[in-house]
């Protein structure tokens, strides 16, 4: 029933680009979400995913977050002795440790490099589908500001020393900049590993005040030797899931697996006064529908503090004349309801919570 419904996306959206690696211009699905604003309310407050990080957007302190990443990425070569080079290399650098108090280098190839490097490309094949001149340089000026926004939301109150963005926006964002701008590397990661951006359908909840279902998501398709249709999952973002995806015709596939998402940021103790955070991790569980890699439905499963459920059907599953709405809902932990819809023209949407 579910994939009969779903198929009523349209499977063509006009003027789409065909020759482009990420974005494809399709009118359905997260591409039809996609553009740099909403690519700001996903990556850009990623971290409030986390349940113990206040989500209300208006009472955050931009200005303080900014001041201090400012401050620590106009003087890196002090905060990292600060910090011990051996401590910075082996946990925000080099996989040197599988303990997650020193994996902080995790979320950065993730995240920085893989992601950042991909959403380089992306947005520049928007600006270009868009008709923009300079696309690429375009392209760079939206990374670089949503990338500080992304550490200023992460700082928020904090006033001192940390690496972590001197690892982010100097190290992992450059390379991940220059590693797509070699030739081959886009193709190999949009056609043999098929990378997309399976962000979420972020929105404002009225009556809560806060941004609920945010986040920013990587998925592969890795090949499995001997099959065609069968490929091996992974989804890196504050959810990580590993399982497979099976494409059962030419366009449409449908995934599932598991993985551990975080639930808690929390400060790692290390004895030099430099403010290095780890996550908390706790089980989670998805099941996934999409469209020539652009993503129809979700359903994830995640039992902690934020949630139990969320449930994300993307705009061009239903439509209303020739407008396409994307629908959000989310069972909250005390079993109340956050509904929400979503318009593929706005970076954010309108929803309420039945909670008290």
């Amino acid at each position: 029933m579910v994939l009969a419904i779903l198929s009523l996306a349209p499977s063509i959206a006009a003027g789409q680009t065909e020759s482009a690696f990420f974005y494809r211009g399709y009118a359905y699905g997260s591409q039809a979400n996609y553009n740099p604003l909403s690519l700001m309310m996903n990556g850009s407050f990623d971290v409030l995913q986390s349940s113990n990080r206040d989500k209300k957007l208006f009472t955050l302190q931009y200005g303080t977050g900014a001041s201090n990443v400012f401050s620590n990425i106009t003087s890196p070569l002090a905060e990292i002795s600060r910090d011990g080079w051996s401590n910075f290399l082996g946990t925000e650098i080099f996989p040197t440790s599988l303990d997650y108090q020193r994996s902080q280098y995790w979320p950065n190839y993730n995240l920085h490099l893989l992601g950042g490097g991909m959403t380089y490309v992306s947005i520049a094949e928007w600006y270009a589908f868009q008709g923009y001149e300079y696309p690429k340089t375009l392209s760079a000026a939206t990374m670089l500001v949503y990338h500080y926004l992304n550490e200023t939301v992460e700082d928020n109150a904090y006033r001192g020393p940390t690496v972590d963005p001197i690892a982010d926006l100097l190290v992992f964002d450059p390379l991940g900049i220059a590693l797509f701008s070699i030739d081959g590397v886009p193709q190999f990661f949009s056609q043999t590993l098929e990378m997309a951006d399976w962000s979420f359908q972020p929105i404002y909840n009225f009556r809560t005040r806060e941004l609920n279902n945010n986040g920013q998501n990587f998925t592969f398709k890795i090949p499995i030797p001997y099959s065609e249709k069968v490929r091996l999952l992974y989804i890196a973002g504050m959810e990580g899931v590993v399982g497979l995806s099976y494409r059962y015709n030419e366009t449409d596939a449908i995934s599932f697996g598991g993985g551990l998402a975080t639930k808690d940021l929390v400060q790692v103790d290390n004895n030099t006064g430099v403010l290095v955070q780890t996550a908390t991790l706790v089980k989670v569980g998805g099941i996934f529908y999409d469209r020539n890699n652009s993503l129809l439905a979700s359903l994830i499963i995640k039992n902690v503090a934020t949630y139990k459920a969320r449930l994300n059907i993307y705009p061009g599953v239903f439509r209303f004349g020739d407008l396409s709405l994307g629908f959000v809902g989310i069972l909250q932990q005390d079993n109340s309801l956050t509904l929400g819809a979503f318009a593929s023209f706005s970076p954010l949407g309108a929803g309420f919570s039945s909670a008290k």
